[in-house]
């Protein structure tokens, strides 16, 4: 990881304080990996061109707790992206989304690939379909080998499966090597809410982030956040999906709760 361009100091993430040179070189141990593991951070999307090139002029510890730059939404602009990651002051989420999903610009698995290895060395997290771990296995033994985060994720834009569904989906993760799993689904009332709870209600329950999109996503995005959902997404600029936050105003909403 470029850490040497990166800032010291410290940050805060939901009600801890953690160094910032422990947040941003988990590789050099997994008890640092587990403690921000352990903890709620508010994620700020780059999902769109014009974002990115604010970037640069935003203060970012002020406004997110991690950046995820959306690498499938600016392909053509990956250079660009890349040297913005490179010299983040706060850790790097890297996505590079799969078109049934929600990516844009219908990039290939191999195109992906090429894409998310190139920012790879960047990356303090990278996110990973549930549903393309088996065709990207390589690219999770390359990630965890370099002590990044694997995030496992499933999006769902008509409904909310149910909860059977979604313990299958997170077992099948964990046992394909992923550290945190997340669920992003579409609410329609408050049992889609409870069944994404529940799966933070749960004993023992592995690292998750959960969220729900649509007319209840607000609300249900701070109800998740305190119960533990480690990954908060809102935007930096311009929203991504219904639902969303600005990134600065759910972090600080979460932590007066």
């Amino acid at each position: 990881m470029a850490a040497a361009s990166k800032q010291q100091g410290s940050q805060q993430c939901g009600h801890l304080i953690l160094p910032a040179a422990e947040l941003l070189m988990l590789n050099h141990s997994a008890r640092e990996k587990a403690s921000f593991l352990s903890v709620t951070h508010a994620v700020g999307s780059v999902a769109d061109g014009s974002t990115l090139d604010l970037l640069a002029d935003m203060d970012l510890p002020t406004l997110c707790d991690i950046v995820e730059f959306r690498v499938d939404t600016w392909p053509d602009r990956a250079a660009a992206g890349l040297s913005q990651a490179e010299r983040c002051s706060v850790p790097a989420l890297i996505t590079v989304r799969r078109p049934e999903e929600g990516g844009q610009n219908a990039l290939s698995t191999a195109e992906r690939l090429l894409f998310a290895r190139m920012f790879l060395p960047t990356a303090t997290l990278i996110d990973v379909e549930i549903a393309s771990l088996e065709e990207m296995a390589g690219l999770v033994m390359e990630a965890r080998a370099a002590g990044v985060i694997v995030v496992a994720s499933f999006h769902d834009f008509d409904v909310t499966p149910g909860l059977d569904e979604l313990r299958r989906k997170r077992d099948t993760a964990l046992a394909a090597g992923a550290d945190m799993v997340k669920f992003a689904a579409t609410l329609h009332g408050a049992a889609d809410i409870a069944t994404l709870a529940a799966l933070l209600e749960e004993p023992d329950h592995p690292p998750l982030s959960v969220m729900g999109m649509g007319r209840l996503g607000r609300v249900s995005r701070l109800i998740f956040a305190q119960l533990g959902s480690v990954l908060n997404y809102g935007y930096l600029d311009i929203p991504t999906v219904p639902g969303q936050w600005p990134a600065a105003r759910l972090r600080e909403l979460v932590r007066e709760l």
